[in-house]
């Protein structure tokens, strides 16, 4: 085994960083096994914390191959899979009552590997398993990049990260070909990647950049502001947890109808034995929980297929609700969100609904 080599592919961050929710593709060189057992095993475990605990392993037949690669994502999601996200949500509410707050550094978290081979001993027909050394394997964040974002990659290990997005922050997507729209009182994010892990920065609705006020970036607190524009009447604010893994916000532009799920199971209990009829009936209701039909409102087309691939996209939502933000689901209206039909003379928006994640 100290011949083998492991290389992994997929980085996008310095010191060996790797998104949890794309391939990270793990490759075992120069495996050599004896020519005559009937099994060649190669396999690889994925460790986690100071005790080295596996959370996954992958394993596979050989064959006469010297070389073979597993996906290792799955594992590293196991990592991440506990994670709660209170403290981005804390500094969220904070900002509507303070000048600017910020989450704590959520760091990057380091993994290794062990590789192991199992074959047939051929002098004494043994079933023989031996084990690399620990490997360093890196770090990993919660967070992707798209299909393609990696089909139209030239490197699978270069950082598309670092200064992409100075609106809004290297963990943000938000277009930059205009500014993004909110209420008057909605807060906005600025969403970062450090070298060391992610971080979010809230500002309420005092902190405001305008697109012909480059100068107002600066900000007097942390330095930056993103860069909104607001309009004179209010917005539904949502919290959502972006590809990149970063909690950001985004504001709804019209709040166009709420319903509230009820359903009643009706049963029937006879009596004691009577020559009259006699029976109870006893209901069981459950439901109550709010659903809302919602619009991004009339977006240019950039910012209309923002709110498709990253908002509708993402895997965790909280609505600002009576001044706390709750758990909600977003579903779209439709199954195709129409982006621009050269056909209508109007710009697009975004339809979908939202469903609080509570009843009552």
């Amino acid at each position: 085994m100290a011949s083998n080599t492991v290389t992994i592919s997929g980085m996008v961050g310095a010191d060996n960083t790797y998104f949890a929710d794309s391939p990270v593709v793990i490759t075992v060189n120069d495996l050599a096994f004896p020519q005559e057992s009937p099994i060649r095993v190669c396999r690889v475990q994925v460790l986690y914390g100071t005790g080295n605990v596996i959370v996954g392993e992958f394993s596979a037949e050989v064959g006469t191959s010297t070389q073979i690669r597993f996906d290792i994502s799955s594992a590293l999601r196991a990592i991440w899979n506990e994670y709660d996200f209170s403290d981005e949500l804390a500094a969220a509410q904070d900002a509507k009552s303070q000048q600017s707050a910020q989450s704590h550094l959520r760091q990057f978290i380091p993994y290794k590997l062990k590789v192991l081979t199992e074959y047939i001993e051929p002098s004494d027909k043994t079933y023989t398993v031996t084990e690399s050394p620990v490997y360093d394997g890196g770090r990993c964040v919660i967070g992707s990049r798209t299909e393609m974002e990696r089909y139209t990659a030239t490197n699978a290990d270069v950082s598309v990260l670092e200064h992409s997005n100075k609106r809004n922050g290297d963990a943000s997507t938000k277009p930059l070909s205009s500014p993004e729209r909110v209420g008057k009182e909605s807060i906005t994010s600025w969403v970062d990647i450090s070298p060391s892990g992610t971080k979010s920065i809230f500002y309420p609705s005092s902190v405001n950049c305008e697109e012909d006020d480059p100068g107002s970036r600066q900000s007097p607190y942390t330095g930056h502001a993103p860069v909104v524009v607001r309009d004179d009447v209010p917005y539904t604010d949502f919290l959502f947890v972006n590809r990149r893994g970063a909690v950001e916000t985004c504001s709804a532009r019209m709040l166009e109808s709420l319903e509230i799920s009820a359903d009643c199971k009706v049963y029937s209990r006879k009596d004691l034995p009577s020559y009259k009829p006699s029976r109870s009936i006893i209901s069981f209701a459950s439901g109550g929980r709010r659903s809302w039909s919602m619009s991004s409102g009339y977006q240019t087309r950039e910012w209309a297929e923002w709110w498709t691939m990253e908002f509708l996209m993402g895997r965790r939502h909280w609505m600002l609700y009576e001044g706390i933000y709750l758990p909600v689901a977003v579903s779209p209206a439709k199954k195709n969100a129409g982006i621009y039909d050269r056909s209508k003379q109007q710009m697009p928006s975004v339809e979908f609904t939202v469903t609080m994640g509570f009843e009552g």
